[in-house]
C-alpha cells in the first residue's frame, strides 16, 4: 500500500513538471493527489495491478482541470503512466539484482526523484514541447501509448514473473525509440516548414514595401506636375502685378497642399531610422495604410533600430496583427487616431501602439477569446494568435491596457 501511495503522489509531480507549473503547486493540486494515494492504495488490496487504469483517468482529469484540452491531458497522462511503469520496471530488474530485501522503494523513490530533476532541469532550459501543435497527432499518439499501456497491465495482472517485466521493459524502451524519432522527424519538418513560411512572408513583406516606394514615387511625379502648374499660375499674376489675386490663389491652393504633405510626410519620417528590412515592411505598409484611409496617424523612434532578439517572422506577425485591430478600429472615424512608436532601454525593445476607441469593448480576457470578435462571427482569431506568438517566445512581453477611449498594446523584446 505505500507503495502504491508513493507511485501515485510521484505521477501527480510529473503532471506539474510537464507542465512546466510546479512551482505553482496549490491546495487542491495537493488534496487531490492526496485523495486520489489514498483511494489507490485501498483499492490495491481488491484490483492489483489493474488500479492502474482508474488512476490514470484521474491523472488525466487532473491534467485536463489544468490545461482545459481533452487531447491534451489524455497525450499527458499517458506519457506520466508509461514513465512511471519504465522506472518500476527498472526499481524491479535493480532491486532482483542487488538480492537485497525492502530496497525496491527506495530505489523507486530514487530514481523518480532523479527524473523529476532531470526533466525539469531540460524543459526550464530549451523550447521542448510536451505535446505536438496539432490536436490530431495528439489524439493519435496518445491513443497508440494507450494500446501499449493496456498491454503491459493486462499482461502484469496474468502473470508477475520476472521475464514479463524484461519483455515489456524491452516493448517500452522500442516504443520510446520510435517515439523520439517520429518527434525527431516532427520537429525537424516543422523547422524547414516554418522557414519556408519565413521566405514567404519575407518576399510578401519586400514586395509590399516595393509597391509602397512605387506608389510614393508616382506621387512624386504627381506633385512634380503640380507643382509647374502652381509655377506657371504665380508667374501670370506677378507679370500682371495681380497681388490680390495671387494672395487668393495662395490661400486656396497652394497652403492646403502644403499642410496636407507636412501632416503626412513627417509624421512617417521616423521609420528612415529602423533598419530591419521586414519591421520597416510591416510598419511603412500598415501606417501608410492607415494615412490612406484618413487616420490621423503618427510614428516615433529617435535611435537607431538595428536589430532584434527574438524571432524576426513570429515579431511580424504580431506587429501586423497589432497595427491591423487598430486600423480597424479607427478607420471610418473623422477623429481617429493611430500612434505607433518604438524605443529601447537598458534591456529591451519596447514596440508601442495605440488607437482611440470609439466603440464599448468587453473585458480584455474576452477579447483574447479564441473566437471571439467585435466583427462578428469567425473575425477573432487575432488577438488569440497574437497571445499564442507571444506564449512561445520567452523574451516577448506583450500589454494589453484599455485607458479611457485609448486602446495600447505594448509588446516588449527582452534583450538576450
Amino acid at each position: 500500500m505505500v507503495m502504491i501511495f508513493v507511485q501515485t503522489l510521484f505521477l501527480f509531480l510529473f503532471v506539474k513538471v510537464l507542465l512546466r507549473d510546479w512551482r505553482t503547486i496549490t491546495i487542491l493540486d495537493i488534496s487531490y493527489a492526496l485523495a486520489c494515494s489514498l483511494v489507490s492504495s485501498v483499492a490495491f488490496t481488491t484490483m492489483g495491478t489493474y488500479i492502474w487504469l482508474p488512476l490514470l483517468v484521474m491523472v488525466m482529469l487532473f491534467t485536463w482541470w489544468h490545461t482545459r484540452s481533452f487531447s491534451e491531458a489524455f497525450f499527458i497522462g499517458l506519457q506520466v503512466g508509461i514513465w512511471s511503469i519504465v522506472i518500476d520496471h527498472i526499481s524491479s530488474l535493480l532491486a532482483y539484482s542487488i538480492k537485497l530485501n525492502n530496497t525496491y522503494l527506495i530505489i523507486f523513490t530514487g530514481l523518480q526523484l532523479l527524473g523529476l530533476i532531470i526533466l525539469n532541469a531540460i524543459l526550464m532550459n530549451t523550447h521542448i514541447k510536451t505535446t505536438f501543435d496539432r490536436p490530431t497527432l495528439n489524439r493519435i499518439t496518445a491513443v497508440l501509448l494507450l494500446v501499449i499501456y493496456l498491454y503491459i497491465i493486462v499482461s502484469e495482472g496474468l502473470d508477475n514473473e520476472l521475464r514479463i517485466v524484461i519483455s515489456n521493459l524491452v516493448v517500452l524502451m522500442v516504443v520510446i525509440g520510435f517515439a523520439i524519432a517520429i518527434y525527431d522527424e516532427y520537429r525537424i519538418t516543422i523547422r524547414a516548414k516554418y522557414k519556408v513560411q519565413q521566405q514567404n512572408l519575407q518576399i510578401k513583406n519586400d514586395t509590399r514595401y516595393m509597391n509602397e516606394i512605387e506608389a510614393h514615387y508616382n506621387e512624386l511625379r504627381s506633385f512634380r506636375h503640380d507643382y509647374q502648374n502652381m509655377m506657371l499660375s504665380i508667374s501670370e499674376y506677378l507679370k500682371t502685378d495681380d497681388l490680390s489675386g495671387l494672395r487668393e490663389y495662395y490661400q486656396q491652393n497652394i497652403a492646403p497642399v502644403t499642410k496636407r504633405v507636412s501632416d503626412e510626410q513627417y509624421r512617417l519620417e521616423d521609420l528612415s531610422r529602423v533598419k530591419v528590412k521586414s519591421i520597416k515592411s510591416i510598419l511603412f505598409s500598415k501606417l501608410s495604410y492607415a494615412q490612406s484611409q484618413g487616420i490621423n496617424v503618427h510614428f516615433d523612434l529617435k535611435q537607431v533600430l538595428e536589430s532584434v532578439t527574438t524571432n524576426e517572422l513570429d515579431l511580424d506577425i504580431a506587429l501586423g496583427i497589432i497595427l491591423d485591430n487598430a486600423i480597424e478600429a479607427t478607420a471610418g472615424h473623422y477623429s481617429g487616431e493611430l500612434t505607433g512608436a518604438v524605443f529601447m532601454t537598458a534591456q529591451s525593445t519596447v514596440f508601442l501602439v495605440q488607437n482611440t476607441v470609439f466603440d464599448q469593448l468587453p473585458p480584455l480576457w474576452q477579447l483574447k477569446a479564441v473566437g471571439y470578435s467585435t466583427k462578428g462571427q469567425d473575425r477573432g482569431l487575432g488577438l488569440s494568435q497574437l497571445s499564442t506568438i507571444v506564449n512561445r517566445n520567452e523574451n516577448m512581453i506583450l500589454e494589453t491596457r484599455l485607458l479611457e477611449s485609448v486602446f495600447v498594446q505594448r509588446l516588449t523584446v527582452k534583450w538576450e
